[in-house]
């Protein structure tokens, strides 16, 4: 029988999504940067809550701070709608505040402030001494319907709770503030909302354009919003006193019960499909079941890549073009600097780098063959350049994965009469040999594929960049259209056939099968970011989609998945994000840009790779050809700040108390092995320090490539004074989770209990890790002797136990690695670091023969580094 929602909940769909809320946050998660806020565990956000001004203050302990000033929070709304009048569009506001001594100005201040404001027409503000509420009028002569009482006292929490519900051709307001009522506003008509602004909300703001800007100087605390609720509706003020403070709908059992053992005959893997008569546990026990692919594996253990923005763009001065830009416009005024870009990123722990090989306007940064709105027609290196070669040949000579973006959209193309022209789909064969074409006598792969004109031409181009520069480790599509007028519908099984045929080693983002856009551009990952989520799938290899009601927030847990199982889900989908972000204010490079700071790009690292994705980081080019030394100088205090935070780990080598035992196979260094519980059963794992140390953050990855992503809670606690605790707390763990303690910790014994999983759990890592006063730098004498008693930091006196533990290693150009004779595991990590033909990096083996890495030697193992200036040499 399908999935459906527990007894205990309403039975009417459109009641149960009446009594869900919109938003509901504490603001305890995370607000970084300038731009969304993610939730943390409990929360519920169903669309996205952004500074205005950006310089609103996040408190520790929850809650934000406005200062009074232009600061304040925007909500804006996925599906609330308020603009139209009828019965359900009504909605319930509720917030806790602090008002400071500025937040209540003196008689005749100007201008008020604004505590709360809804689709341009409602708000709630104080204005000479007293708190004023109510809506503009829909008149001609727009009169305002506005009632005002005492404002209330500073320094203490209040409780402001709204009711927004048309009736009949009337709208009426109810107010409460901490649990009175207040006298309520009616209009004399329905409110027309500001055009742009009927989903939108401000939260110590105005978001009406003639009054915006004006904020409150408060401290907010929780806000809650709910659409939907009819003026009879007896629980529409949920945070009241009166109604026993917030009310907790009971949670269904699937949400607290085990999980079941899966269907019969299922094998783990990164794909499984839904049946329609899937039971709650059945689709839970299918998720659990979820593994990523081996190279979707090794994708999400980069976890810090680059994008490279660079193109007409540059230097037009734009973001956007049209297609119209003139190619000889394209001439930096210094020397191209690929290799510097490459270098640069390389050494400040970039492990892939995506240039952006055609962006929106179309023109292409390689010689093709299909167009000439390319590099070749821009009379720079004498029409003969090739950016494409040079920057994918700087990625292997210092050990950089290679990405390509490939805009979809192509604004030139429409002015030649392609991109959108509706031409039918036809079968096209791939590669579309030209006139005079040097590949006519090769002996190519070739294709047959429905297409349209223009996806040939795509298709084309995309074989193009993926035969002629080696191998290529990411391929990326945009999801803009760009500046074009006609609408094209994109070949994407075609599209994403060919990459997989070309080069099968590559993943597709971020609309493909392998990597999932995170959903906003700011470097910000959910609190609880799952990997296994329910998609729906075509079934033609094509783009895959996010199933059900995602909320930013919420694509993974038992309730979404549940819930989306009994609505548009076809089957369940290991998904990891990528999460983009700018260096910069612009994706290509400007005149007045000034970058991010090491500590504010440190934050963003932990808010995405410390919450299991991936962190896109965007360095642009200049018209110089070189990157700005600003940028450069960022990107290396970035670096340092993550050597300081991510060095000296306390747990490394030690045992850890586990059920039923002890192991280090959650202290040894390795992402790779791990320890597994036996059932799903809470329980916890104890490490002791031997004497008390500093611990600044605690990192810890579940074993996901053997045993999926399976931890819905779990808690991080300290022995303090004889007892636990609890210094972090949080969801989920997946591939790797950084808590940054509110404050160091100085403690001799720590435990992470898991409080709720799917399946039985596992750890892979646990680090304690204490913060350098000094950047360390990239080591520049590593040991490895695989039969030392404990995994070491590469020390001589406490050195490498396995191959595994180089996989986070950043290498300085001209550094040793010593092999000592042992023999040990084989590993498939790669080696991050390069090095000169003055300083190469050298493999000193400490024996004439031997060791062997499971059947392969020292010199097989680092044999393909050769490119990137390694050497093996024996004593």
């Amino acid at each position: 029988m399908p999935v459906t929602p527990p007894a205990t909940e309403p039975a009417q769909p459109d009641r149960a999504e009446q009594t869900s809320d919109d938003l509901d946050v504490v603001f305890g998660g995370s607000l970084v940067g300038t731009d969304a806020y993610t939730t943390t565990g409990g929360e519920r956000m169903r669309g996205l809550v952004r500074r205005v001004e950006g310089g609103e203050q996040q408190q520790a302990a929850g809650g934000v701070r406005l200062d009074g000033r232009r600061q304040g929070l925007r909500f804006e709304a996925a599906d609330l709608v308020l603009g139209r009048a009828s019965a359900t569009t009504s909605f319930v506001a509720e917030l806790e505040l602090v008002p400071s001594a500025d937040d209540i100005p003196a008689t005749g201040a100007v201008p008020p402030a604004t505590w709360f404001s809804a689709g341009g027409h409602l708000r709630v503000e104080l204005v000479d001494g007293r708190l004023r509420y109510g809506f503009d009028g829909d008149d001609e002569a727009r009169t305002p319907h506005l009632a005002s009482v005492a404002a209330p006292e500073v320094g203490v929490p209040h409780r402001l709770s709204l009711h927004h519900v048309f009736t009949g051709d009337r709208a009426v307001l109810e107010v409460r503030l901490d649990g009175e009522p207040l006298p309520p506003v009616v209009s004399a008509a329905p409110m027309a909302l500001h055009p742009g602004l009927e989903t939108t909300f401000g939260i110590g703001c105005d978001v009406h354009p003639d009054r915006g800007g004006h904020g409150a100087a408060v401290l907010v605390t929780r806000v809650r919003l709910r659409g939907g609720v009819p003026l009879d509706d007896p629980d529409r003020f949920r945070l009241q006193p009166t109604t026993g403070g917030a009310s907790e709908e009971p949670e269904p059992s699937w949400v607290t019960d085990p999980v079941p053992a899966p269907p019969a005959g299922l094998a783990p893997g990164p794909h499984l499909a839904l049946d329609p008569d899937d039971e709650a546990g059945e689709v839970l026990a299918k998720a659990a079941l979820l593994r990523p692919s081996p190279t979707q594996l090794a994708w999400q253990e980069l976890g810090l890549t680059a994008f490279l923005h660079v193109g007409m763009n540059t230097f037009y001065d734009q973001e956007w073009g049209h297609g119209t830009e003139d190619p000889a416009r394209f001439a930096p005024t210094g020397e191209l600097d690929v290799d510097g870009w490459v270098r640069t990123l390389r050494d400040t722990g970039h492990r892939l780098a995506v240039l952006v090989v055609k962006h929106h306007d179309g023109f292409l940064l390689y010689p093709s063959r299909y167009t000439r709105h390319t590099v070749a027609a821009a009379g720079w290196r004498d029409g003969a350049g090739d950016v494409v070669a040079e920057f994918t040949a700087a990625c292997r000579r210092y050990g950089m994965r290679v990405g390509l973006y490939l805009s979809p959209a192509d604004s030139h193309q429409e002015r030649e009469g392609v991109f959108g022209n509706g031409s039918p789909r036809s079968e096209r064969t791939i590669p579309t040999l030209v006139e005079g074409d040097d590949r006519a006598d090769a002996d190519l792969p070739v294709f047959g594929y429905p297409a349209t004109d223009y996806g040939a031409y795509f298709l084309n181009t995309l074989y193009e960049v993926l035969t002629g520069y080696g191998r290529v480790d990411e391929v990326w599509f945009d999801g803009a259209q760009g500046h074009t007028e006609h609408e094209e519908h994109y070949d994407y099984p075609a599209f994403y056939d060919l990459i997989g045929r070309l080069q099968p080693g590559a993943v597709i983002a971020v609309g493909g099968r392998d990597v999932r856009w995170v959903g906003n551009e700011a470097g910000l990952a959910r609190q609880d970011e799952w990997a296994p989520v329910p998609v729906v799938d075509a079934g033609d290899g094509g783009k895959l989609e996010l199933a059900g009601r995602a909320a930013f927030e919420d694509v993974g847990s038992r309730v979404h998945l549940v819930r989306a199982a009994g609505e548009d889900a076809t089957a369940l989908h290991w998904w990891p994000t990528e999460s983009d972000m700018k260096l910069t204010p612009g994706w290509f490079a400007h005149p007045d840009d000034v970058p991010l700071s090491g500590p504010e790009l440190l934050e963003h690292h932990e808010a995405t790779v410390g919450r299991g994705s991936v962190m896109l980081l965007n360095t642009p080019p200049t018209t110089t050809g070189a990157l700005a030394p600003a940028s450069v100088r960022a990107l290396e205090d970035f670096a340092a700040q993550r050597r300081r935070a991510f060095t000296l780990d306390h747990a490394l080598g030690l045992p850890v108390a586990v059920p039923g035992g002890t192991t280090d196979r959650v202290t040894d260094g390795s992402a790779r092995s791990s320890w597994a519980s036996r059932t799903a059963e809470p329980g916890a794992v104890e490490i002791d320090l031997g004497r008390v140390r500093r611990v600044d953050r605690v990192v810890l990855a579940e074993g996901v490539g053997g045993h999926g992503q399976v931890v819905e809670r779990h808690v991080v606690e300290a022995d303090l004074d004889g007892g636990w605790v609890e210094v972090a707390a949080a969801g989920t763990i997946g591939v790797h989770r950084v808590h940054r303690l509110s404050a160091p910790v100085h403690a001799r014994r720590f435990r992470v209990r898991v409080e709720r999983a799917r399946a039985a759990w596992s750890l892979a890592r646990l680090g304690l890790y204490e913060q350098l006063v000094a950047d360390p730098g990239r080591p520049t004498e590593v040991h490895l002797d695989c039969a030392a008693p404990v995994a070491g930091n590469g020390s001589a006196e406490r050195p490498f136990r396995s191959l595994e533990q180089l996989r986070d290693v950043e290498l300085a150009p001209g550094a040793t690695l010593h092999v000592a004779a042992s023999d040990g595991e084989d590993s498939d990590t790669p080696f991050w670091g390069y090095g000169t033909p003055d300083a190469p990096i050298t493999v000193v083996v400490d024996a004439p023969s031997g060791p062997l890495f499971g059947t392969r030697t020292v010199e097989e193992v680092f044999a393909p580094l050769a490119e990137q200036g390694w050497v093996v040499s024996r004593r």
